[in-house]
Protein backbone atom coordinates (compact mmCIF):
# COMPACT_ATOMS: atom_id res chain seq x y z
CA UNK A 1 0.00 0.00 0.00
CA UNK A 2 1.11 3.60 -1.07
CA UNK A 3 1.76 5.79 2.15
CA UNK A 4 0.17 9.19 2.29
CA UNK A 5 3.50 10.86 1.86
CA UNK A 6 4.61 8.96 -1.32
CA UNK A 7 0.58 9.65 -2.89
CA UNK A 8 1.50 13.40 -2.55
CA UNK A 9 4.74 13.33 -4.13
CA UNK A 10 3.81 11.30 -7.31
CA UNK A 11 0.78 14.11 -7.35
CA UNK A 12 3.02 16.91 -7.44
CA UNK A 13 5.42 14.70 -10.01
CA UNK A 14 2.76 14.69 -12.35
CA UNK A 15 1.30 18.12 -11.30
CA UNK A 16 3.67 20.64 -10.07
CA UNK A 17 1.05 22.95 -9.65
CA UNK A 18 0.08 21.09 -6.04
CA UNK A 19 1.36 22.66 -3.06
CA UNK A 20 1.38 21.21 0.38
CA UNK A 21 0.43 23.35 3.13
CA UNK A 22 0.36 22.45 6.90
CA UNK A 23 -0.26 24.76 10.46
CA UNK A 24 2.05 23.25 11.75
CA UNK A 25 0.78 19.58 11.35
CA UNK A 26 2.91 17.66 10.39
CA UNK A 27 1.85 14.42 11.78
CA UNK A 28 1.24 12.92 7.98
CA UNK A 29 4.23 14.64 6.93
CA UNK A 30 7.45 14.03 8.25
CA UNK A 31 9.55 13.26 5.70
CA UNK A 32 8.74 14.82 2.93
CA UNK A 33 8.74 18.87 3.65
CA UNK A 34 12.28 18.77 2.16
CA UNK A 35 11.74 16.82 -0.71
CA UNK A 36 8.89 18.96 -1.85
CA UNK A 37 10.98 22.33 -1.85
CA UNK A 38 8.92 25.33 -2.71
CA UNK A 39 5.92 22.87 -2.96
CA UNK A 40 6.15 22.60 0.43
CA UNK A 41 4.85 25.56 3.22
CA UNK A 42 4.22 24.92 7.33
CA UNK A 43 2.64 28.82 7.86
CA UNK A 44 2.87 27.93 11.66
CA UNK A 45 -0.09 27.91 14.57
CA UNK A 46 -2.07 29.74 12.42
CA UNK A 47 -4.99 28.47 10.63
CA UNK A 48 -6.58 31.71 9.18
CA UNK A 49 -3.40 32.39 7.30
CA UNK A 50 -2.94 28.69 6.27
CA UNK A 51 -6.49 29.56 4.47
CA UNK A 52 -5.89 32.50 3.46
CA UNK A 53 -2.31 31.55 1.77
CA UNK A 54 -3.78 28.60 -0.04
CA UNK A 55 -7.10 30.86 -1.50
CA UNK A 56 -4.60 32.91 -2.62
CA UNK A 57 -2.19 30.25 -4.46
CA UNK A 58 -5.79 28.71 -5.64
CA UNK A 59 -6.62 31.94 -7.10
CA UNK A 60 -3.54 31.95 -9.32
CA UNK A 61 -3.96 28.31 -10.35
CA UNK A 62 -2.22 26.65 -8.00
CA UNK A 63 -4.13 23.11 -5.84
CA UNK A 64 -3.49 23.72 -2.01
CA UNK A 65 -4.02 20.92 -0.05
CA UNK A 66 -3.91 22.26 3.28
CA UNK A 67 -3.91 19.92 6.84
CA UNK A 68 -4.10 21.14 10.22
CA UNK A 69 -6.04 19.56 13.28
CA UNK A 70 -10.20 19.43 12.39
CA UNK A 71 -11.08 21.24 15.55
CA UNK A 72 -8.72 24.29 14.53
CA UNK A 73 -8.70 23.79 10.46
CA UNK A 74 -13.01 24.22 10.74
CA UNK A 75 -13.67 26.14 14.02
CA UNK A 76 -10.52 28.92 14.24
CA UNK A 77 -10.52 29.74 10.43
CA UNK A 78 -14.14 28.93 9.75
CA UNK A 79 -14.59 32.29 8.10
CA UNK A 80 -11.80 32.03 5.82
CA UNK A 81 -12.87 28.66 4.29
CA UNK A 82 -16.56 30.09 3.67
CA UNK A 83 -15.40 33.58 2.35
CA UNK A 84 -12.02 33.12 0.66
CA UNK A 85 -12.41 29.14 -0.55
CA UNK A 86 -16.48 28.48 -0.88
CA UNK A 87 -17.62 32.03 -2.31
CA UNK A 88 -15.69 31.86 -5.20
CA UNK A 89 -15.38 27.87 -5.09
CA UNK A 90 -12.10 27.50 -5.62
CA UNK A 91 -10.49 23.81 -5.93
CA UNK A 92 -9.18 23.43 -3.00
CA UNK A 93 -8.43 20.49 -0.66
CA UNK A 94 -8.77 20.84 3.35
CA UNK A 95 -7.04 17.71 5.24
CA UNK A 96 -8.43 17.91 9.12
CA UNK A 97 -7.00 14.86 11.23
CA UNK A 98 -7.80 14.00 14.95
CA UNK A 99 -11.53 14.68 14.75
CA UNK A 100 -14.54 12.62 16.55
CA UNK A 101 -12.70 10.25 19.07
CA UNK A 102 -9.82 9.71 17.59
CA UNK A 103 -6.47 11.15 19.99
CA UNK A 104 -3.07 11.00 19.63
CA UNK A 105 -0.97 8.59 18.40
CA UNK A 106 1.05 8.42 21.53
CA UNK A 107 -1.91 6.89 23.69
CA UNK A 108 -2.86 10.27 25.48
CA UNK A 109 -5.69 12.06 25.43
CA UNK A 110 -5.71 15.93 23.66
CA UNK A 111 -8.89 17.04 25.60
CA UNK A 112 -11.88 18.52 24.34
CA UNK A 113 -10.47 21.39 22.52
CA UNK A 114 -8.51 19.45 20.29
CA UNK A 115 -10.80 17.33 19.40
CA UNK A 116 -13.43 18.27 16.08
CA UNK A 117 -16.92 16.59 16.65
CA UNK A 118 -18.78 19.78 15.35
CA UNK A 119 -16.73 20.00 12.10
CA UNK A 120 -19.19 18.18 9.64
CA UNK A 121 -21.69 20.38 10.29
CA UNK A 122 -19.58 23.71 9.71
CA UNK A 123 -18.19 22.03 6.69
CA UNK A 124 -21.63 21.52 5.03
CA UNK A 125 -23.19 24.59 5.66
CA UNK A 126 -20.26 26.03 3.33
CA UNK A 127 -21.90 26.26 -0.70
CA UNK A 128 -19.70 24.58 -2.81
CA UNK A 129 -18.09 22.59 -0.29
CA UNK A 130 -17.77 18.39 -0.69
CA UNK A 131 -17.66 16.56 2.04
CA UNK A 132 -15.85 13.25 2.60
CA UNK A 133 -14.87 11.07 5.08
CA UNK A 134 -12.60 7.99 4.48
CA UNK A 135 -12.48 5.49 6.88
CA UNK A 136 -8.63 3.95 6.25
CA UNK A 137 -5.84 5.59 4.24
CA UNK A 138 -6.46 3.03 1.26
CA UNK A 139 -9.88 5.47 0.81
CA UNK A 140 -7.96 8.82 1.55
CA UNK A 141 -5.60 7.90 -1.71
CA UNK A 142 -8.26 6.96 -3.52
CA UNK A 143 -10.06 10.76 -2.62
CA UNK A 144 -6.17 12.14 -3.68
CA UNK A 145 -5.71 10.32 -6.89
CA UNK A 146 -9.41 12.07 -8.08
CA UNK A 147 -8.82 15.96 -6.69
CA UNK A 148 -8.54 16.94 -10.78
CA UNK A 149 -12.51 16.95 -10.67
CA UNK A 150 -13.02 19.56 -8.19
CA UNK A 151 -14.61 22.51 -9.51
CA UNK A 152 -14.48 23.94 -5.60
CA UNK A 153 -13.22 23.30 -2.09
CA UNK A 154 -12.92 19.82 -0.69
CA UNK A 155 -13.05 18.63 3.20
CA UNK A 156 -11.50 15.33 3.80
CA UNK A 157 -12.13 14.30 7.24
CA UNK A 158 -9.17 11.86 7.78
CA UNK A 159 -9.05 8.94 9.69
CA UNK A 160 -5.81 8.39 10.80
CA UNK A 161 -6.42 4.87 10.59
CA UNK A 162 -4.16 1.94 8.79
CA UNK A 163 -5.54 -0.09 6.18
CA UNK A 164 -8.72 -1.94 6.82
CA UNK A 165 -9.14 -5.72 5.94
CA UNK A 166 -12.24 -5.80 4.00
CA UNK A 167 -12.91 -6.06 0.41
CA UNK A 168 -14.36 -2.98 -1.29
CA UNK A 169 -16.20 -2.25 -4.42
CA UNK A 170 -14.67 0.11 -6.87
CA UNK A 171 -14.13 3.05 -5.80
CA UNK A 172 -16.13 5.62 -7.53
CA UNK A 173 -16.20 9.56 -7.15
CA UNK A 174 -19.12 10.93 -4.87
CA UNK A 175 -20.80 7.26 -4.53
CA UNK A 176 -20.81 5.62 -1.01
CA UNK A 177 -21.04 1.68 -0.82
CA UNK A 178 -22.51 -1.44 0.49
CA UNK A 179 -19.73 -3.87 2.44
CA UNK A 180 -21.43 -6.34 4.25
CA UNK A 181 -24.14 -7.37 2.30
CA UNK A 182 -27.59 -8.83 4.26
CA UNK A 183 -31.36 -8.27 5.35
CA UNK A 184 -32.92 -7.23 8.53
CA UNK A 185 -31.28 -3.78 9.26
CA UNK A 186 -28.86 -1.55 7.49
CA UNK A 187 -26.17 0.29 9.88
CA UNK A 188 -24.61 3.51 7.67
CA UNK A 189 -21.55 4.77 9.21
CA UNK A 190 -18.17 6.80 8.14
CA UNK A 191 -14.51 7.24 8.87
CA UNK A 192 -13.18 5.16 12.27
CA UNK A 193 -16.61 4.23 13.53
CA UNK A 194 -16.95 1.92 10.15
CA UNK A 195 -14.00 -0.08 11.89
CA UNK A 196 -15.93 -0.19 15.06
CA UNK A 197 -19.11 -1.25 12.51
CA UNK A 198 -17.62 -3.85 11.08
CA UNK A 199 -16.61 -5.46 14.47
CA UNK A 200 -19.93 -5.11 15.50
CA UNK A 201 -20.94 -6.80 12.39
CA UNK A 202 -18.51 -9.94 12.90
CA UNK A 203 -20.62 -10.43 15.94
CA UNK A 204 -23.89 -10.17 14.75
CA UNK A 205 -22.54 -12.70 11.96
CA UNK A 206 -21.62 -15.14 14.47
CA UNK A 207 -24.95 -15.01 16.21
CA UNK A 208 -26.89 -15.23 12.45
CA UNK A 209 -27.96 -11.60 12.52
CA UNK A 210 -28.71 -10.56 8.81
CA UNK A 211 -27.67 -6.99 8.49
CA UNK A 212 -26.09 -4.55 6.14
CA UNK A 213 -22.75 -2.16 6.64
CA UNK A 214 -22.76 1.11 4.63
CA UNK A 215 -19.74 3.23 4.07
CA UNK A 216 -21.21 6.62 3.94
CA UNK A 217 -17.82 8.26 3.20
CA UNK A 218 -19.51 10.83 0.89
CA UNK A 219 -21.71 13.35 2.91
CA UNK A 220 -21.96 15.97 0.50
CA UNK A 221 -23.21 16.04 -1.69
CA UNK A 222 -25.14 12.84 -0.67
CA UNK A 223 -25.28 9.74 -2.08
CA UNK A 224 -29.37 9.78 -3.00
CA UNK A 225 -28.98 6.60 -5.05
CA UNK A 226 -27.72 4.26 -2.15
CA UNK A 227 -29.90 6.21 0.46
CA UNK A 228 -32.66 5.16 -1.65
CA UNK A 229 -31.83 1.21 -1.73
CA UNK A 230 -31.51 1.97 1.49
CA UNK A 231 -34.77 3.00 2.35
CA UNK A 232 -36.63 0.56 -0.02
CA UNK A 233 -35.08 -2.22 1.36
CA UNK A 234 -34.98 -2.09 4.74
CA UNK A 235 -37.45 -0.89 7.78
CA UNK A 236 -34.94 -0.17 9.94
CA UNK A 237 -32.07 1.93 9.60
CA UNK A 238 -29.22 2.34 12.44
CA UNK A 239 -26.76 5.79 11.88
CA UNK A 240 -23.72 5.90 13.69
CA UNK A 241 -21.06 8.59 13.84
CA UNK A 242 -19.01 10.33 16.06
CA UNK A 243 -19.95 13.66 15.87
CA UNK A 244 -22.47 15.44 17.92
CA UNK A 245 -26.57 14.59 16.44
CA UNK A 246 -26.82 17.93 14.64
CA UNK A 247 -25.49 18.77 11.18
CA UNK A 248 -23.78 15.26 10.12
CA UNK A 249 -25.08 12.10 8.55
CA UNK A 250 -28.08 11.69 10.91
CA UNK A 251 -29.22 14.86 10.00
CA UNK A 252 -28.72 14.09 6.05
CA UNK A 253 -30.42 10.88 6.60
CA UNK A 254 -33.69 12.73 8.37
CA UNK A 255 -33.66 15.36 6.09
CA UNK A 256 -33.78 12.66 3.17
CA UNK A 257 -36.90 10.94 4.68
CA UNK A 258 -38.73 14.30 5.03
CA UNK A 259 -38.00 15.11 1.27
CA UNK A 260 -39.25 11.44 0.28
CA UNK A 261 -41.82 10.96 2.45
CA UNK A 262 -40.33 7.82 4.18
CA UNK A 263 -41.64 6.54 7.61
CA UNK A 264 -38.91 4.30 8.41
CA UNK A 265 -37.32 3.34 11.41
CA UNK A 266 -34.13 5.54 12.34
CA UNK A 267 -31.96 4.92 15.54
CA UNK A 268 -28.93 7.25 15.81
CA UNK A 269 -26.13 6.37 17.94
CA UNK A 270 -23.93 9.73 18.57
CA UNK A 271 -22.76 11.77 20.67
CA UNK A 272 -25.81 13.76 21.12
CA UNK A 273 -25.47 17.11 22.41
CA UNK A 274 -22.60 16.33 24.10
CA UNK A 275 -18.54 17.00 24.95
CA UNK A 276 -17.22 13.37 25.31
CA UNK A 277 -14.54 12.57 28.16
CA UNK A 278 -11.02 13.20 26.83
CA UNK A 279 -9.26 9.58 26.79
CA UNK A 280 -7.26 7.62 24.34
CA UNK A 281 -9.12 5.67 21.59
CA UNK A 282 -10.25 3.27 23.15
CA UNK A 283 -10.49 4.40 26.50
CA UNK A 284 -12.84 7.65 25.03
CA UNK A 285 -15.85 5.47 22.93
CA UNK A 286 -16.22 3.34 26.54
CA UNK A 287 -17.76 6.32 27.92
CA UNK A 288 -20.26 7.13 25.01
CA UNK A 289 -22.56 4.95 23.07
CA UNK A 290 -20.35 4.22 20.49
CA UNK A 291 -18.43 1.63 22.21
CA UNK A 292 -19.00 -1.81 19.82
CA UNK A 293 -20.72 -3.88 22.51
CA UNK A 294 -23.48 -1.10 23.43
CA UNK A 295 -24.10 -1.08 19.79
CA UNK A 296 -24.51 -4.36 19.20
CA UNK A 297 -27.06 -4.46 22.26
CA UNK A 298 -29.29 -2.13 20.66
CA UNK A 299 -29.56 -3.88 16.93
CA UNK A 300 -29.69 -7.42 18.45
CA UNK A 301 -32.65 -6.46 20.60
CA UNK A 302 -34.63 -4.10 17.66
Amino acid sequence: MESYESKLQSLIEKNNKIVILTAENRVSLRNIPEKLNQNFIDVGISEQNLIGIGAGLAKLGFLPIMHGMSAFLTMRAFEFIRTDLGYPSLPSVLVGTFNGLSATGNGTANGPTHQAIEDIALMRLVPNMTVVVPSDVSETLEILENISKLNGPLYIRDSNFGTLDIKREQFVWEENECIVKGDNVAILSYGTMLDICLKVSKKLSENSFSHAVYNMRFLKPIDKNILHEIFEKFKKIFIIEDHISIGALGSIVKEFAWENKKDNEIIFINLGENFFRPGNFDDAIQNTELASGKIYGKIIKS
